[in-house]
């Protein structure tokens, strides 16, 4: 009995000395693979090599390996990404369960930066749903954030997008206002204030185009069109390095509506449809919505009235179907739980360094208590036992060693005869493991038993012939079916099944 409580107390002790310092290992090596993948994803900033479903793949493993290693910024970060492009893609009730998500992390960390960006988009997608009074309290938010902004270059850039979202309220859902010139104003000096940062700054030329595409389409129905179409000429110069392929849909769109309001029908008649072309490619449903009416306009004009009405009723079936999204219970509720998240004071972090000194100072006191209870139960041990029980000790770890180094082996050149040694060395490990948690498939067990053997993954893509994606993927699932909320408690789980 005394027996097993020394062995317990070590075990534990030993235990609680491995977390700790496999945590630490842990999250320096997740940290900076996750800041590898955050550089990936800035390339579309510089690059506006937009790839949608390459992004979500890099945004969703940013967020699962930020959320295991604890990294608040990386799960922000990715999940700003999303949110972009949830909301070009008019896919709401994504971009506001995202954003909700978001803007707790982000309050939790006082990271006003990311507060104030999410707010933005947070802010357009109100203006899109109709709540244009909520719309111009969050923009007073998003203001009050970014004044706590400790980059400087960022605040700028956000204090541009303010300043283009400020125009925005003025204008109705069309973007014709009863004050154009101060509409055009407000986008000018955006305009102005995106020429002055630096180069390097990556954001510059998304914030580039995106000004003047807003900057466009005011002119152009303001009646400016030369002005317009000069703004276009500069957007399809810097599309030429920048195939941002949102960017490239607006300024078709922008082009095509120069075009119906200089009476040149035909030529309007190839933007939009080239417009509809690559919205449908991008599944952009709100550009769709946009282009439906004014293609449809075109045709009208060019007497081609069957034509006219067939994107006339496209129209009518899909502004039915925005707003049936417009008033869907999720997203009110969304927009509700959201108001109230951003009215109430940030939470917190509670886990300082006073938890960590207090946790290490138990450590401490337990590997004292262990240490003094060997030593008076080694007392008591007669000397006989007490070198068998040495030998025994020591027999079965040169068994465990000599088990382990060949299993290691075999991983590395036979997977398949590997699995079957291990259950060999390991009789009740697949058994245990099943009946514990019994939604674990035979692939997942043999995956668990490379874990057994402390492999990480990328030796796992390595010995498996699988990528680490994949990898990745399969501990994600088995993490889900075991119930285990990091890969430490994985490890140290299936560590303890023999």
């Amino acid at each position: 009995m005394k027996k097993n409580i020394l062995n317990n107390l070590i075990s534990l002790s030993f235990l609680l000395l491995f977390t700790i310092c496999s945590n630490k290992a842990f999250s320096q090596n997740s940290t900076t693979r996750i800041n590898k993948l955050i550089e990936t994803l800035d390339q579309t900033y510089t690059k506006g090599n937009v790839d949608k479903k390459k992004t979500l793949n890099l945004a969703a493993d940013i967020y699962y390996l930020s959320k295991e290693a604890k990294f608040i910024h990386g799960q922000t970060y990715s999940i700003f990404e999303e949110v972009r492009i949830y909301y070009f893609d008019g896919n709401f009730e994504l971009s506001l369960k995202k954003i909700n998500e978001g803007i707790a992390l982000a309050k939790s960390q006082e990271d006003y930066d990311m507060l104030c960006r999410l707010l933005l988009i947070y802010q357009s997608s109100l203006l899109r749903l109709g709540y244009p009074i909520e719309a111009q309290q969050i923009l007073k938010k998003c203001d009050e954030y970014n004044d706590l902004n400790i980059s400087k270059e960022n605040k700028r850039i956000n204090d541009i997008y303010i300043t283009l979202s400020q125009a925005d309220l003025l204008v109705d859902d069309l973007g014709l206002s009863t004050d154009m010139s101060a509409v055009l104003l407000l986008k000018k000096k955006a305009l102005s204030e995106t020429l002055e940062l630096n180069d390097s700054n990556k954001y510059k030329k998304i914030t580039l185009i995106y000004c003047l595409e807003s900057l466009a389409w005011s002119a152009a129905l303001s009646g400016n069109l030369d002005e317009a179409r000069k703004y276009t000429q500069q957007i399809d110069q810097l599309l030429v390095n920048f195939p941002n392929e949102y960017s490239i849909i607006q300024n078709l769109i922008i082009k095509g509506a120069i075009e119906n309001l200089s009476k040149n029908y035909h030529q309007a008649v190839v933007y939009f449809s080239e417009t509809i072309v690559r919205a449908k490619k991008s599944n952009s449903i709100y550009k769709l919505y946009e282009t439906y009416p004014m293609i449809s306009v075109s045709y009208n004009e060019l007497k081609d009235f069957e034509n006219a009405t067939v994107y006339s009723w496209k129209f009518k079936y899909l502004s039915d179907s925005i707003s049936q999204v417009k008033k869907k219970y999720d997203n009110i509720s969304l927009i509700n739980k959201i108001n109230s998240q951003i009215n109430n004071p940030p939470k917190k972090n509670i886990f300082n360094a006073m938890n960590v000194g207090i946790i290490v100072f138990i450590l401490i006191l337990a590997l004292i208590g262990v240490l003094f209870y060997k030593k008076a139960f080694m007392k008591n041990i007669p000397v006989k036992e007490n070198e068998e029980v040495l030998q025994d000790a020591h027999l079965h770890h040169i068994t465990n060693t000599e088990n382990i180094e060949k299993l290691v082996s075999l991983a590395k050149n036979d997977i398949n005869s590997y699995y079957l040694v291990f259950q060999k060395y390991f009789p009740s490990f697949y058994r245990l493991l099943k009946e514990k948690y019994p939604d674990l498939t035979i692939m997942d067990l043999n995956f668990c038993s490379l874990i057994k053997m402390n492999f990480e993954v990328k030796e796992i893509s390595l010995y498996c012939k699988s990528s680490t994606r994949s990898v990745e993927s399969r501990k994600y699932r088995v993490m889900k079916k075991m119930g285990v909320k990091n890969q430490n408690e994985l490890y140290i789980t299936i560590s303890a099944i023999e």
